[in-house]
């Protein structure tokens, strides 16, 4: 039988249901609870369901290509969290990361 912890998509998953689960309470609470957020925070969470495992299965093998230490579940929940929340800064990430495997610091010139 297959062990659905063992491939990436499902780690993204998780990471986007909860990234999702947080926009709820936070939609769902006292001071900030307006139909529009309830609104926002669910379309939020099928975002992240649909994104997070996405970027997770697509990502993943990259990232610990360049960071071999890294765990694999780790980094597929991390990045769906983060596809989830800020789709943005998720890419702004990546572009950082291949800009420094890309141009190595240099050793400065005395």
């Amino acid at each position: 039988m297959v062990d659905p912890r063992d491939f990436p998509a499902f780690w993204g998953l998780c990471g986007g249901l909860l990234s999702g689960a947080y926009g709820l309470v936070t939609a769902y609470s006292a001071k900030a609870g307006t139909p529009e957020a309830r609104r926002k925070a669910w379309l939020r969470m099928a975002f992240g369901m649909a994104a997070g495992t996405i970027v997770a299965e697509a990502s993943v093998s990259w990232v610990i290509r360049v960071v071999p230490t890294l765990d694999m579940r780790f980094v597929s929940l991390v990045l769906g969290w983060m596809v989830t929340n800020d789709p943005r800064g998720l890419f702004d990430m990546f572009q950082r990361v291949i800009r420094a495997v890309l141009n190595p610091p240099q050793e400065p010139r005395s």
